[in-house]
């Protein structure tokens, strides 16, 4: 596909179709909700909408105090990438994109708890994530009724035990960040 873009004309009730390869290369899905923009110079620009991204502000503040709590990685992110992080490099991680694997524990409606202390599979967080992590907690962060974000934990020193504490802060923390967006 080539960077200049693509020549698409509107149907007769104003509608666009987006190419699957770029819907593929955003990972948007049927449904997905879309934000138009216009630029000074009349440009009309696509921005894939993100209801988590909205709430960074709280995101960063909430990473700061589960990381310095649990005294671990704690990374939250949209469906698509990392949008605060703590006790991890900023310039390494924000913005990132999530691997596959976090998508599918997403996508999963489920917790994903692994450790390699019960021998459970630690998946990678960040696509080509080359970190080794000794335990990994991932929770999705739902937003009426629809998984749209994560808040996953991580240890690479193996100094940190999963407990319910961890589940009820992590549920805290994702239901207070969805009533946000509600």
């Amino acid at each position: 596909m080539k960077e200049s873009g693509i020549v698409r004309k509107l149907d007769n009730l104003g509608r666009l179709v987006i190419p699957k390869e770029i819907r593929r290369c955003m990972r948007i899905k049927e449904g997905s909700p879309i934000e138009f923009g216009l630029l000074p110079t009349g440009e009309i620009v696509l921005y894939k909408y993100s209801l988590v991204g909205q709430i960074s502000d709280y995101a960063d503040d909430f990473s700061r105090v589960l990381g310095e709590i649990f005294d671990c990685i704690v990374l939250i992110g949209d469906r698509d990438k990392v949008i605060a992080c703590s006790n991890v490099s900023k310039k390494n991680t924000l913005g990132f994109k999530l691997s596959n694997e976090i998508l599918d524990v997403i996508d999963s409606k489920c917790q994903y708890f692994a450790s390699k202390k019960n021998n459970t599979t630690i998946i990678p967080i960040l696509q080509d994530d080359k970190n080794e992590y000794i335990t990994q907690f991932v929770y999705p962060i739902t937003i009426q009724g629809e998984h749209e974000g994560v808040i996953i934990l991580a240890d690479v020193r193996g100094n940190m035990d999963m407990d319910e504490s961890h589940v009820i802060a992590l549920k805290v923390v994702s239901k207070f960040l969805s009533i946000q967006m509600e």
